[in-house]
Order: structure tokens, then sequence, then C-alpha cells
């Protein structure tokens, strides 16, 4: 699942997304209408923790950006180290796509 840190990355942003508008939801939920938040003793505590909880998706969502940056460039150095030379197309027996008229 998480061989890489690109891969690892890009799971923990999905993963940050969706809980990023979870928490913000429930924290303008609590901010707006908290009478359809039933079970809540204390409506400013929950409020505050559903900010915290939606920033700290937030900073786990730029940590992943960065994690899925750096690997790019990482794979972009692999890429660019392998040398060009003998990559050539086969030009012996071409079929002749479209040349001829029927």
């Amino acid at each position: 699942m998480c061989s890489d840190v690109g891969e690892c990355s890009r799971g923990c942003a999905f993963y940050s997304v969706v809980g990023f508008i979870f928490t913000g939801w429930v924290g303008i939920m609590l901010s707006s209408q908290p009478f359809f938040m039933t079970g809540i003793d204390d409506v400013d505590e929950a409020k505050s923790s559903a900010f915290g909880a939606m920033g700290m998706f937030l900073f786990t969502l730029i940590a992943s950006l960065v994690g899925m940056f750096y690997d790019a460039q990482k794979k972009g150095e692999e890429l660019d180290a392998e040398p060009a030379e003998g990559y050539q197309l086969n030009q012996d027996e071409m079929p002749a796509y479209g040349t001829t008229y029927e």
C-alpha cells in the first residue's frame, strides 16, 4: 500500500481533504445551529475542538503535498539519469496504415 513516499502522501492527502471538509462542516454546524448536534455538553469546547482538528488536517494536507512534491522531484532525477542513447523505433517492416487508396 505505501511502497514509497509519493504513494503514502497521496493516501494521506485524500484522507486529509475528507477530514478537513468534515471537521469544517461540524465546526460550522456548531457555530450556526448547535441545537442539531445532540449530546454535546459544552458547545464552545466542541466548536474549538472541531476547528482545531480542521487545522491539524490542514497541516497533514500540506505535509502530504510536500511529500508528493519531494517524490516527484526524486523520480524526475531518476528519469533524467537514464541515457537516451540506443532508444529508437524499429524502422523495419512498419505497416503502411493509411498510405494506400483502395
